[in-house]
């Protein structure tokens, strides 16, 4: 085994065990020495490849985002239908955090961390950009900026509420969220109330262990929180 694909083969382990632990019994109480004895190596070896259990949480946040986007590619009829590409996303997103208690306490995490916002944000000023573009002609990039970080904090609160009271609010909050950022954006209503009314309608249609896939969640027969 070539050198570069066994040190592949090591760092994917110490994300597979990780996820698994974060998803089993809470980001918080997962800690390095577990991830290095149910991975079989050292604890030095997972600071070979990560800074800290944050860095950890941020590699699984980045997968997280490029795997569900790629399922929404495959979900939509129309590459181009940017609208409902968006809405979907975080339609599936919100799914996701309604249907398990530690997925849900896994985003609140990536959520809290102010390293993930400084990552992910420049992602969706792109991102906001590509797909409405077209609307928002005179936009800057301090206007995307701006608007991603309010609506990031308006997910955050919304999320924040469901893993601190176990409050499930999804029929109601998801499309309020969606209509809200496609407003800012301004796309023009009807396309808006066609996007929300697609986005919830897949979103309902999707079974549960779909969300735990796209999570990496490898736990089969594990206690992966309650699924609602």
């Amino acid at each position: 085994m070539k050198r570069q694909e066994k040190s592949d083969n090591v760092r994917n382990a110490i994300l597979d065990v990780s996820g698994r632990l974060f998803v089993d019994q809470g980001y918080q109480k997962t800690t390095i020495r577990q991830i290095a004895e149910e991975a079989g190596i050292k604890i030095g070896t997972i600071y070979h490849f990560f800074r800290d259990k944050e860095e950890v949480l941020l590699k699984h946040s980045q997968q997280i985002d490029s795997e569900l986007m790629a399922h929404v590619e495959q979900v939509i009829d129309d590459p181009n239908d940017f609208i409902l590409k968006y809405a979907l996303y975080r339609a599936l997103e919100f799914k996701i955090v309604e249907k398990y208690d530690k997925i849900a306490e896994l985003y609140l995490e990536s959520y809290n961390s102010w390293r993930m916002t400084q990552m992910i944000v420049p992602r969706n000023m792109q991102r906001k950009k590509l797909f409405f573009h077209e609307f928002n002609a005179h936009f800057t990039k301090k206007d995307y900026y701006r608007l991603s970080l309010a609506l990031r904090g308006m997910r955050q609160i919304c999320i924040a509420e469901r893993v601190h009271t176990g409050m499930n609010r999804f029929k109601e909050h998801t499309p309020f969220i969606i209509e809200t950022a496609l407003t800012f954006f301004n796309v023009p209503k009807p396309k808006r109330d066609a996007a929300v009314a697609k986005a919830m309608e897949i979103a309902k249609d999707k079974q549960g262990m779909l969300y735990a896939t796209i999570l990496g969640y490898r736990g089969k027969g594990r206690n992966s929180g309650k699924d609602r």
